[in-house]
């Protein structure tokens, strides 16, 4: 049972863009279908974290909006934050998730229980993923893996009834 979700953000929860205007001011794109499935699996008791190569407030802000607790940011080893996540939670390796999108995530998504990536990652990420994700990066490609985990978990039609208020949720 996957009990966390471990992603990357450039290309994964983003297009991968990275927008600076004049007074070096940084923009990124999210997908609101993505953030929406953050506040789903919480519900169920499955932990999100962040780990990025790279350090932005952007992503602090965002992380926040979304209630992920676990932010590592600039981190050029991966498996680092992996390992320390790992036994924060007290996690065996199938039970974390790890979804990325360039060379940097191949270390942590081989070990991890179940990999994934989303359609315009690089190839190399493609050959170690356990599921290709029809959709790009910040596209609604978490949306999609987050799902695809959630079926394979046998919890989305218990989401479901929760959503559609059927089986005893009571319809109006």
């Amino acid at each position: 049972m996957i009990r966390l979700i471990i992603m990357d953000v450039d290309g994964v929860l983003t297009d991968g863009r990275i927008i600076l205007d004049d007074n070096g001011v940084e923009y990124k794109f999210f997908d609101v279908k993505d953030g929406h499935i953050f506040h789903i699996i919480h519900n169920f008791g499955i932990k999100t974290a962040i780990v990025s190569g790279r350090y932005s407030e952007v992503t602090n802000i965002r992380a926040k909006q979304l209630g992920v607790e676990d932010v590592y940011q600039d981190v050029h080893n991966k498996m680092t934050a992996y390992g320390e996540l790992k036994r924060k939670y007290n996690l065996n390796n199938d039970e974390i998730a790890y979804i990325g999108d360039d060379v940097i995530d191949i270390p942590p998504m081989i070990v991890s229980g179940f990999s994934a990536c989303p359609s315009d990652a690089h190839q190399e990420v493609k050959k170690v993923s356990d599921y290709i994700s029809p959709l790009p990066g910040g596209r609604g490609a978490v949306r999609d893996i987050v799902e695809y985990i959630m079926k394979q978990e046998g919890i989305w039609e218990e989401m479901m009834k929760k959503y559609l208020l059927i089986d005893g949720y009571g319809i109006v």
